[in-house]
């Protein structure tokens, strides 16, 4: 059995998801320093060009705003001279995330953010992907501004260091052109938790692109093992590749199958030695 083919069902009928993504895409680039509004308007321009800035509001001299155009899609940009609301969201909640203590400790730090959204577009999963994409290359080009130190994907409710957001950026580019690549890993945060007495890592994010969260139930395996299957196979489902549903069963290993498990907008993956 192939490595791929550990991700495939048991079950082939042809299906699609039953429920749509969420059309709105969203997240916040946390600054170190207050960055310019003209470094903003720079970053972009020098990279997308001077038509990809569609238009600016500075109406609010406090909260500058700009809508900006990638491929025809429409994205809202806005600077905030302030940490990120702890009323909104608490970021110094979250524990787990792409980032290493010292990193942490520099994004809760954060002096001001940028408000990046887009609305409407991901009425599809077609759709949403490639508003994902796009919104990725983005937000990438302004995290890459002096300053700039990471970003808080809302839709996970992921922190996500600089670091760590550029080198799958920069990977998305590589794999541009190939529609089996996703940047999984900035929309599906990995978590841990507990279900009574048995101990539980799994997705948050997924029901963003229309599906049910992944969750492994009591499994044994070590966590770089489960972080590695969860993504795999929130990749899969992301590119229309697989989708995963109640009582499928999958084989990780020959001859030792996993079921599904719908309970309470879940997924369990339950069963199969992982």
């Amino acid at each position: 059995m192939g490595f791929f083919d550990r991700f495939k069902r048991k079950k082939e009928p042809a299906r699609s998801a039953s429920t749509p993504p969420e059309p709105d895409t969203s997240a916040v680039v946390l600054l170190g320093a207050d960055v310019g509004w003209d470094a903003v308007a720079k970053a972009v321009e020098d990279r997308f060009g001077p038509r990809a800035l569609a238009s600016t509001d500075n109406s609010a001299p406090n909260a500058p705003a700009m809508t900006l155009r990638l491929e025809g899609v429409e994205f809202f940009c806005s600077r905030m001279p302030m940490p990120h609301p702890a009323e909104v969201y608490d970021l110094a909640s979250l524990q787990e995330g792409l980032f290493s203590p010292q990193e942490r400790e520099e994004m809760l730090a954060h002096k001001a953010f940028l408000v990046l959204a887009q609305k409407g577009g991901g009425r599809s999963l077609a759709d949403k992907r490639r508003v994902c994409r796009l919104f990725t290359r983005l937000a990438g080009t302004l995290v890459r501004m002096e300053g700039a130190v990471g970003v808080f994907t809302a839709s996970a409710e992921l922190l996500i260091s600089r670091r760590i957001y550029l080198r799958y950026a920069e990977l998305l580019e590589q794999n541009w052109e190939d529609p089996g690549y996703f940047p999984a890993p900035l929309w599906v945060g990995i978590r841990s938790g507990q279900k009574g007495e048995f101990p539980m890592v799994g997705t948050w994010g997924l029901k963003e692109f229309g599906f049910l969260e992944l969750w492994f139930l009591d499994a044994k395996s070590p966590w770089p093992e489960l972080h590695e299957k969860l993504y795999l196979m929130s990749l899969f489902q992301i590119t229309g590749q697989e989708l995963y549903q109640n009582m499928d069963t999958i084989e990780f290993t020959p001859g030792n199958p996993s079921v599904f498990k719908e309970l309470k907008g879940a997924l369990f993956i339950v069963g199969g030695q992982v």
